[in-house]
């Protein structure tokens, strides 16, 4: 049996339906608003992206940051709109299936975090996300002068200059 070729972007798929799963779930009650939906939305958007572009660090970077803010924004429309005793069987469900999805957000941020690293080449990815100090690169700035020492007292060699 020919063996497949490895899946590129394998956790990134992963935490992308693990998502999708659990926000179609937990949007099935009306218990939650509308704004459950629109952060989701930036979610599953920038993970796509993240899928679609695996050079690229920003959409991992956005998709770490509205994945974290995720955390409180779910914790506060929980408090707020939680369904009441006398609620159907539907809404209850889908706010149980809200609070899995709260308890995995944490672990797909991790992963997140991870994925960012590797795709970064550097262990302390997270600390250039908010735009801190940058690590010295191996990059050249060529268009910066560098004196050269001169054995002659700052005269210029023309052995090598062009004849006009």
């Amino acid at each position: 049996m020919p063996s497949l070729p490895p899946i590129r972007n394998f956790n990134l798929k992963v935490l992308f339906l693990a998502h999708f799963v659990f926000i179609a779930l937990s949007s099935m009650g009306y218990w939650s608003s509308s704004a459950f939906l629109f952060y989701n939305f930036f979610l599953i958007l920038f993970l796509v992206w993240s899928i679609y572009q695996p050079d690229s660090e920003e959409p991992m970077q956005m998709a770490i940051v509205v994945n974290g803010v995720s955390i409180f924004l779910d914790i506060l429309l929980l408090v707020m709109s939680y369904p009441s005793g006398a609620a159907a069987a539907r809404e209850k469900f889908s706010a149980a299936m809200c609070i899995l999805h709260l308890i995995i957000r944490p672990f797909s941020t991790i992963v997140l975090i991870k994925n960012l690293e590797e795709r970064s080449g550097s262990e302390g990815a997270l600390s250039g996300l908010f735009g801190g100090n940058q690590q010295q690169s191996s990059y050249e700035d060529i268009d910066r002068t560098v004196p050269r020492s001169s054995s002659q007292g700052g005269s210029y060699d023309f052995s090598g200059a062009q004849q006009i």
